[in-house]
């Protein structure tokens, strides 16, 4: 998105300043008519206009300003409305969890519930040693990546069960709640996926269907480390 009022912190600020006064303040934005101001027909510098008609024109102007505007393509922010869309669904889900906490079960006794069936979904661990025997002293690109995969993906699964076994006693009183394991407590709660796990790789899925994607992950490479070959290759 476009910050407005900042300041000139670096010599990328500087360029970029100069770049729209070069563009804006000109001869030909005074001798030109109608000097276009941007790739959109409505950015223009309108003529012979009192100040009530100027005043008229810039009303006119959308509210939210294109990244055209400002000489960007349009894509140019579609990680900011990403990013804002992304905080309007959490603050929804946030909202309809303290909304209904009063009718459903005990927020705690859901999210141990939860934390259970998730224990019980999660596969074990791949067998890196053995993969290591099978793939032997040749060790190809796809088998450097399938090694690559293994060491990440079993991170990942000890990352998973440790907290959420530690969520387990945080609840029942048996450790002290950490700041880490209250956030894993109401991402579960909300159905999210906890920060801490979308360190391996990136997704917006919601907590159940980014478990099931685990699943099917976990499933793919121990194809792979069994036959050490990819069950599909492109």
């Amino acid at each position: 998105g476009i910050c407005y009022g900042g300041q000139v912190t670096d010599d990328w600020d500087r360029r970029l300043l100069d770049t729209y006064i070069n563009q804006y303040f000109n001869e030909n934005a005074i001798k030109t008519p109608y000097y276009r101001l941007s790739s959109l027909m409505k950015y223009y510098i309108p003529q012979d206009l009192d100040l009530e008609s100027q005043i008229h024109y810039i009303d006119t102007l959308p509210n939210v300003d294109d990244p055209e505007v400002f000489g960007q393509h349009s894509n140019a922010e579609m990680a900011s409305l990403m990013e804002a869309n992304r905080m309007v669904c959490e603050t929804l889900l946030v909202l309809q969890g303290q909304s209904s906490a009063v009718a459903e079960e005990n927020k705690e006794e859901k999210v141990s519930v939860l934390c259970s069936k998730i224990l019980k979904k999660i596969p074990d661990l791949i067998d890196y040693d053995t993969t290591v025997k099978n793939i032997g002293l040749k060790k190809g690109p796809l088998n450097v990546v399938l090694l690559q995969e293994i060491i990440r993906y079993n991170f990942l699964l000890k990352e998973i069960k440790n907290s959420l076994v530690g969520l387990e006693k945080g609840i029942k009183g048996l450790v002290i709640m950490s700041s880490d394991l209250e956030e894993i407590f109401q991402c579960v709660y909300e159905g999210r996926v906890p920060g801490q796990w979308l360190k391996a790789y990136p997704s917006l899925m919601n907590l159940g269907s980014w478990t099931q994607n685990l699943i099917e992950r976990i499933k793919h490479f121990k194809v792979w480390a069994d036959k050490v070959h990819p069950p599909v290759l492109f």
